[in-house]
C-alpha cells in the first residue's frame, strides 16, 4: 500500500485511496495481534491518515476534516497509555545505553522495575478491556466515510495550500522553541515536523532523489524531538513514583544532560531545513509536481 500520490490518479481519488489503505492496514494489524508491534503499526497508520487530512483540510472542508480527525483522535487515545508506557521504557534503555560507561551494570533498578510493570499493566488493559473493540469500531466507521472525501481543486492547486501551511507551521514552531525552549514547545514542534515529513513522503515520486534527501533530514529531526519528548515523560514518571531520592535525582540529571544535546542538534538541523522561504519552497515543489504530472 504505497503512501504517495500516483502519476495518473486525481488528487480526490488519491485522498480516498490513501485513507482507505491506511484504515485497512490498521485493521489488519489489529486482527494479526502481535501485541505491542501491532499497536505501534496501528498508530502509524492513523498518523498517516491524519497527515493526509491535514494536507487537504482546506479542500475537503472544515466539517469533513473535523468529523474524520476527531474519530482518529478518539481511536489513537485508546492506545496512548500503552504507547507511552513503552516509550518511557525505551527511553530508559536508550538513556542508560548512551551513558553506559559511567553507570553500573544494572542502573536504576527500582525505576526500571516500575517501568516494566507499568508497561505490562497498560498492555493487559488494552488487550483485555474494551479498547481494541472500540478502535475496531471507529476504524470501521471511518472506512465507510472515506468514500465521501473530495477535494475542491485539482492537481497542484489542491496540494499547494496545505503543503505551504505545513511548512509555515513547522517554521513558526521552531521560532517558538527559540523564544521559549520548553518541553511543550519542543513537543509541538515535533508534531509539525512529523506532519511535513508525511506530506513530503506523499510527494516522493515527483522527484525521488530530492524528496528522499528532504524526508531523511526531517525523519532524523523528528526522531531527535521524539527522543526528547520520551525523556520528558520518563522524568515525569520518575518524579511521580516513590523511588529512592538519589536514584531519581541521578536519572533526572542524565535526562537533562541528554536533552540538552538532543535539543541543540534539533535546533541546528531545523534552522537549516526551514531557512528556505515558504513561497519558494512550495514553488519548487510545484515545479517538480508539474514536470512529473505533465501539468501546465
Amino acid at each position: 500500500m504505497p503512501f504517495h500520490f500516483k502519476k495518473k490518479e486525481s488528487v480526490s481519488k488519491a485522498v480516498r485511496r490513501l485513507c482507505r489503505e491506511r484504515i485497512d492496514g490498521a485493521l489488519d494489524n489489529l486482527k494479526a495481534g502481535g501485541r505491542l508491534e501491532a499497536v505501534h503499526n496501528v498508530r502509524k497508520e492513523i498518523k498517516k491518515m491524519r497527515a493526509v487530512l491535514r494536507l487537504m483540510r482546506g479542500e475537503i472542508g472544515k466539517r469533513g476534516y473535523r468529523k474524520n480527525a476527531d474519530a482518529l483522535w478518539a481511536a489513537a487515545d485508546h492506545m496512548t497509555a500503552m504507547r507511552d508506557a513503552q516509550a518511557r521504557l525505551n527511553a530508559f534503555g536508550s538513556l542508560t545505553k548512551h551513558f553506559g560507561r559511567s553507570l553500573p551494570a544494572r542502573p536504576f533498578p527500582n525505576i526500571k522495575k516500575a517501568l516494566v510493570e507499568d508497561r505490562r499493566k497498560q498492555e493487559k488493559r488494552f488487550w483485555k478491556g474494551r479498547s481494541m473493540a472500540s478502535v475496531n469500531a471507529i476504524l470501521g466507521r471511518l472506512k465507510r466515510q472515506a468514500g465521501g472525501l473530495k477535494t475542491g481543486s485539482k492537481g497542484w492547486k489542491a496540494v499547494c495550500p496545505g503543503l505551504k501551511k505545513s511548512f509555515c507551521r513547522g517554521r513558526e514552531a521552531l521560532e517558538a522553541v527559540r523564544g521559549k525552549p520548553s518541553p511543550e514547545n519542543f513537543h509541538e514542534w515535533r508534531k509539525r515536523v512529523k506532519d511535513l515529513w508525511y506530506h513530503l513522503r506523499l510527494l516522493d515520486s515527483v522527484w525521488p532523489q530530492e524528496m528522499a534527501a528532504a524526508t531523511d533530514e526531517l525523519e532524523d529531526l523528528g526522531e531527535s524531538l521524539g527522543d526528547d519528548h520520551d525523556l520528558t515523560m520518563l522524568a515525569e514518571f520518575a518524579a511521580g513514583g516513590k523511588f529512592p531520592a538519589a536514584e531519581a535525582e541521578r536519572l533526572n540529571w542524565l535526562i537533562r544532560r541528554r536533552q540538552k544535546g538532543l535539543r541543540s542538534a534539533a535546533v541546528k538541523t531545523g534552522a537549516r531545513f526551514y531557512s528556505e522561504n515558504p513561497g519558494r519552497f512550495c514553488a519548487r515543489m510545484g515545479n517538480y509536481w508539474r514536470i512529473w504530472r505533465g501539468e501546465r
